[in-house]
């Protein structure tokens, strides 16, 4: 299952804390997509390092000027 997670308007604690609280949440098989303004995009370093400190996979998608996505996969033991 893949959740979004919508952060708009703005990035702040606020956004940290609900993007840690939906890990949580997140099965072992569960992706998730976070949504947040393009002018916010340079701020997104939080959201990935915290993406990293619990084993996701990332990439960023940008959409024409408007929105930037990152779409989030943890990462498979081998």
């Amino acid at each position: 299952m893949n959740i979004t997670l919508d952060l708009r308007p703005a990035l702040g604690e606020q956004s940290i804390n609900k993007l840690k609280d939906t890990i949580a949440r997140l099965g072992p098989n569960d992706g998730l997509t976070l949504v947040l303004d393009a002018a916010d995009a340079h701020e997104a370093d939080r959201l990935t390092e915290e993406l990293r400190m619990h084993g996701f996979d990332y990439y960023a998608k940008g959409a024409a000027g408007k929105a930037y996505s990152i779409i989030a996969e943890r990462q498979l033991l081998q």
